[in-house]
């Protein structure tokens, strides 16, 4: 599943004053996911994840891995194939996008290949060192060089020949710990690794699970893992929840009045969920289940919340700091969050990024070194109205939409890279609080095409995953013709079609009413479909309906909208423009019921009609969907789409 784009809404307004009801599960984890991939593309043999996380970030790993020489493939339902164990080193960059995550892991598994390969990333990611990954792979004898001092990508690997070295980090990261460990399955020897400060434990955890000659060994608040050059064995992985990304509905929860939220299915270990603790003292009412497999259930409704000090070691990743910082402006008393320098070099200066946050929602914050302390409010309900800007951070984005939903609205810059860890956000949010979030401009996404290249199923999906509204302009005409034979007219009524074209209406919940009765029951019926062409080739309809369509996309800010003249009749100005296609056996396939010929015959009606005939628009996308399954028609469609 591609997800290298940027979503259209870089610029949005959410409302505020919301209370988070409702249940939600999370993406699959992004930290598992990627060494899920990289695992199963490590093994000889057939392995299959389920519960992938779709983000971009994710989608970045399992592309380097097909161009490493893994061949992976999706079903209809998601789940992923992997025919691993033909990697070779390829000098041909491998694109990590906006992927820390993806870079150091594969920095580890390169390491291990004999031959050489270059990472790159995008302007973000490029300008992260990646010396402490880097360096122990020196040391392992793997030839590491970047820009500058520090090894700011890209990044070049020659590998093969390692041996095995006994290492201490020098800072806790789970991202280093894991470069070692990829690199300690084919180096010479027994690779130590010795963590003062235990992080998350799933690269050794799922190294033990695929049969890796792997120890682990609690030592206080520590870990020493020892591991023997391995094979691993092939095996079926399931990606739980991911507990950071639950931890924005937990604190929206905490603290916005009337809410009650769950978040089903997370990851329920340690190392990951020490912000449930950080929560539980503050005052926050949750309640933590077993979910079964290493999972949890977390529960959550409104309390009053109280400062406290929050120090990393409680949350290793600092992941769960942007949220936390929300969490604390609406506390009373202050809180600290003490030693949480790494915050500096994440997706954006996030240490910078969190006090930016707080204070742009009116909590005085003092600074001493890499501790900061924000001062609480004392409720989400005096946050001030803000306008921020994420810098392109996905955590900063989310955590101020939490904090606008539950205070008093925001504008957010930059949202766009929310796509690259939790692509259905806003549709969460929007389950969640019952509102949606408002594109400071509108926002057209339009989505031509003929019958059965899939237009409804895709444009569907594409407004989930950007939160927008979606109008089936098709449905429009098939209404009208529908009420026409009802009422026992033919097309060649005329005067009754426009007639009936001017009583239609959009209902909220996308039910087409002509006449004030829904036809939304009638609209693939046979004779319906039999009739709309020559409805849709009436030029008085036309004119009517696309001034309904223009009223709804300026009622709605916007949307994904389909039909067959959108991009180029309706809106020529659309943000974007998309036209599906697919083989005429591939489309009269999905349109069995109607049958081959009635689809042709659409097609040359549409084609060929005097007003806005079906074409596909200037400066329109084309994407064949002949050979693609739902997901991966969407994330072709999404891939293209740009702010």
């Amino acid at each position: 599943m591609s997800h290298q784009h940027e979503l259209a809404l870089d610029k949005i307004a959410i409302p505020g004053g919301r209370a988070f009801n409702g249940s939600v599960r999370t993406p699959g984890d992004k930290s598992i996911s990627h060494r899920a991939l990289i695992l199963a593309a490590l093994t000889e043999g057939i392995s299959t994840i389920s519960g992938l996380s779709s983000g971009s970030d994710v989608e970045a790993t399992r592309l380097a891995l097909i161009a490493l020489g893994a061949k992976i493939s999706e079903s209809a339902d998601g789940q992923i194939t992997i025919d691993g164990g033909h990697l070779q080193a390829r000098e041909t960059a491998l694109d990590c996008g906006n992927s820390g995550t993806g870079m150091r892991l594969l920095m580890g598994l390169c390491a291990g290949l004999e031959g050489t390969s270059v990472l790159t990333g995008d302007d973000s990611l490029s300008s992260r060192p990646m010396g402490r990954v880097g360096d122990p792979l020196i040391s392992m004898g793997a030839v590491v060089s970047g820009r500058q001092a520090g090894i700011y990508p890209p990044v070049t690997i020659k590998g093969g020949s390692l041996r095995a070295i006994d290492f201490a980090p020098p800072m806790a990261s789970a991202q280093v710990k894991s470069a070692v460990l990829l690199a300690g399955l084919n180096a010479e020897g027994t690779t130590i690794i010795r963590e003062a400060i235990a992080t998350r434990r799933h690269s050794e955890e799922m190294l033990l699970q695929a049969g890796a000659d792997i120890t682990i060994e609690e030592l206080g608040a520590g870990l020493t893992i020892s591991l023997k050059p391995s094979k691993l064995h092939p095996r079926s992985w399931d990606v739980p929840g991911d507990p950071s990304q639950a931890a924005f509905w937990m604190v929206a929860g905490s603290i916005s009045p009337g809410s009650a939220v769950a978040v089903r299915a997370i990851y329920g270990g340690k190392e990951r969920t020490g912000f449930v603790d950080v929560l539980d003292r503050m005052g926050a009412q949750i309640q933590s289940k077993d979910a079964g497999e290493g999972s949890i259930d977390l529960t959550v409704t409104q309390s009053v919340l109280h400062g406290t000090v929050i120090h990393a070691h409680e949350i290793p990743s600092v992941d769960e700091v942007p949220a936390l910082t929300v969490a604390a402006c609406a506390a009373v008393g202050p809180s600290t969050f003490v030693d949480v320098a790494e915050l500096r070099i994440k997706e954006s200066d996030r240490f910078a990024a969190c006090v930016g946050l707080a204070r742009a929602l009116g909590a005085q914050v003092t600074v001493e070194g890499d501790s900061f302390t924000v001062h609480g409010l004392g409720s989400s309900q005096v946050f001030a109205p803000f306008s921020l800007d994420s810098l392109g951070d996905h955590r900063i984005a989310m955590a101020a939409a939490i904090a606008a939903s539950a205070g008093n609205g925001g504008e957010i810059a930059h949202f766009s890279m929310v796509a690259t860890s939790y692509p259905n956000f806003l549709a969460d949010l929007r389950s969640l609080t019952g509102s949606g979030v408002r594109a400071i401009e509108p926002l057209i996404i339009a989505i031509d095409g003929p019958a059965g290249s899939g237009k409804s199923s895709v444009s569907k999906a594409v407004a989930a995953h950007l939160g927008l509204d979606r109008l089936d302009t098709g449905s429009m005409y098939r209404a009208v013709a529908a009420a026409l034979l009802d009422a026992g007219s033919n097309t060649d009524d005329h005067g009754a079609m426009i007639a009936m074209a001017k009583t239609l209406r959009v209902a909220d919940d996308g039910s087409v009413m002509v006449n004030d009765q829904d036809q939304s029951n009638r609209l693939r019926d046979q004779d319906v479909s039999s009739a709309v062409s020559q409805v849709a080739s009436l030029g008085e309809v036309r004119s009517i309906l696309v001034h309904a369509q223009r009223s709804w996309a300026r009622d709605h800010r916007g949307g994904v909208i389909e039909g067959r003249d959108i991009g180029s009749t309706v809106f020529p100005d659309a943000t974007a423009k998309i036209y599906l296609t697919a083989s005429e056996e591939a489309r009269a396939a999905r349109r069995e019921e109607e049958g081959a010929e009635s689809v042709l015959r659409r097609d040359r009606i549409d084609t060929t009609r005097a007003v806005s005939p079906l074409s596909i628009p200037d400066g329109a996308s084309v994407i064949d969907t002949t050979e693609l399954n739902l997901n991966q028609a969407v994330e072709a469609v999404l891939a293209v789409i740009k702010p």
